[in-house]
């Protein structure tokens, strides 16, 4: 869905002084109405999952897919109404707010899957992600227990990924993190090679679903803190398209 909007965003504005679409006539018209009917309807989802008598009306995962689809198509339907063009000052900063909480929608879908499990309404939670990362701890001590100095290597990748840190700093530990999980990987390659091969592969196996489980843990935190950050600016962005919605329309049909 994505992908078929914007290649007809991009086939629309490159048509845009062909279609002759005009904002209050005809199918500019009637494209207007469709995007702000969209963006209406993507308050839906918000009241699924405060409102428990809409529970019988299906998952919140369901919901939220419509959520998405309605979120690519108001914004998309609202460009081709005003023909990719400003227009006037009411008009201009309705379009901006559209184009602002679509922004915001894209990084809320970024984020969303990544501290909740999946696209359901169900909060991941860091004692969760915790408990899986110590489960993978206690199976690589056993593949190991030969190989001490890769055990303490390990445990220091991941005393380290998991620090204290705040802004630029936490953004660099986890930009690096991969390359030192790649660099523990061909030492444990190294280390491991008088084991069976069984018992070399096993090891392997545990080394790298550890250092991704460190991984994990050590992303969580850090989108939970910017999915917060995101909430706090979404919510206002989209009283905000509503209010210069109903300007719009009601400058519209009075002038």
């Amino acid at each position: 869905m994505g992908l078929a909007c914007a290649l007809l965003l991009v086939w629309g504005y490159r048509l845009r002084d062909e279609l002759y679409f005009t904002p209050d006539e005809q199918l500019g018209y009637v494209l207007g109405i469709v995007g702000l009917g969209c963006m209406v309807l993507l308050l839906g989802y918000s009241l699924r999952k405060r409102m428990r008598p809409l529970a019988s009306l299906g998952p919140v995962r369901s919901w939220f897919q419509v959520h998405m689809v309605l979120g690519l198509l108001g914004p998309t339907a609202i460009l081709f109404h005003c023909n990719f063009q400003v227009g006037a000052v009411n008009s201009g900063v309705a379009l901006a707010c559209v184009l602002l909480v679509a922004g915001s929608g894209l990084v809320g879908r970024f984020l969303y899957p990544r501290i909740h499990h999946g696209l359901s309404d169900r909060r991941a939670t860091f004692t969760e992600r915790r408990a899986e990362l110590e489960a993978r701890r206690g199976a690589l001590a056993q593949s190991l227990a030969g190989a001490p100095e890769l055990a303490a290597g390990l445990r220091r990748f991941e005393t380290a990924a998991l620090a204290p840190a705040a802004g630029v700093a936490r953004l660099g530990q986890l930009a690096l993190l991969g390359m030192r999980a790649r660099s523990l990987r061909r030492s444990a390659r190294r280390a491991l090679r008088g084991q069976g091969a069984r018992e070399r592969r096993a090891a392997l196996r545990e080394v790298r679903g550890y250092t991704s489980a460190v991984r994990v843990l050590a992303r969580f935190r850090v989108y939970e803190r910017f999915f917060a950050l995101w909430h706090a600016v979404h919510l206002p962005l989209c009283v905000l398209l509503f209010i210069a919605a109903a300007v719009h329309v009601v400058a519209v049909n009075m002038y």
